[in-house]
């Protein structure tokens, strides 16, 4: 079904705070159940019916030091052929062995990454045919100076801006067998 044009409109002076809240989820392909990625609806760009997933499986929820992520959509492609690069990148503070497991993980395993915007809104990246991949780099700092933690790069295709509206359901709380 094609999709129909709105007027936008202006803000009419309403909030709007850029940047993200300080928490992502990401679930690599593997977790979801058959059929369980669930696609947006008939205006093309919101995802109302949460995401399923396997027994004991969910979204790993990860803090991010405020500030410091980002999330970008930008055109690719040539006219009749465009799309969506998704871009961004978010930091992790500490050097935790959890943090170098989940650098280790995801440098292999393509999924889907939702973000908080300040209002609340959450955005997807990634879909089962397009998943993104984030790729981590480590840095000590220096005593003087500087951050120590993981920088994690999110890249990826996608046809346009998602919003889910869907129950983020996390790892964390899956019961397995119950």
């Amino acid at each position: 079904m094609p999709l129909d044009l709105q007027d936008l409109t202006d803000l009419g002076g309403a909030d709007n705070t850029p940047g993200l809240q300080g928490v992502a989820y990401f679930a690599p392909l593997k977790a979801f159940a058959d059929g369980g990625i669930k696609e947006p609806g008939e205006d093309g760009v919101t995802i109302a019916t949460p995401h399923e997933f396997k027994p004991g499986e969910g979204f790993s929820e990860i803090y991010v030091t405020l500030d410091s992520n980002q999330f970008n959509l930008a055109t690719t492609g040539e006219r009749d052929s465009r799309g969506k690069s998704v871009g961004g990148e978010f930091f992790h503070p500490g050097n935790t062995k959890a943090a170098a497991q989940f650098d280790r993980v995801t440098k292999n395993q393509s999924g889907i990454l939702l973000v908080k915007t300040p209002d609340g809104v959450v955005l997807q990246a990634g879909t089962k045919g397009l998943p993104v991949e984030i790729s981590g780099t480590y840095g000590s700092g220096q005593l003087s100076s500087g951050r120590r933690g993981w920088t994690f790069a999110i890249a990826g295709y996608q046809n346009g801006m998602m919003f889910y509206e869907g129950a983020i359901a996390l790892k964390r709380d899956a019961v397995v067998g119950g």
